[in-house]
């Protein structure tokens, strides 16, 4: 294996062809990642706004019940 860490070191074409390959991929893989984490970002405020929602809807549904039986009573 050679000592990649030298600079002035040629590497071959097949060589530096695979890691320009290799770079996209990641680059893609990153874009991917990115999209990802996006949209996770995205459905977790969903859920979490209609968690709210639910919590607002009921807690009012329960308020008004017992509106109505005090009332009542």
């Amino acid at each position: 294996m050679s000592d990649t860490h030298n600079p002035g070191e040629e590497i071959s074409d097949d060589a530096y062809a695979i890691l320009m390959r290799h770079q996209f991929d990641l680059e893609s893989l990153g874009d991917k990642m990115q999209t990802m984490e996006n949209t996770t970002a995205s459905m977790k405020n969903k859920w979490r706004r209609g968690d709210e929602a639910i919590r607002d809807f009921t807690g009012q549904g329960l308020e008004h019940d017992l509106v109505a039986t005090t009332i009542k009573a």
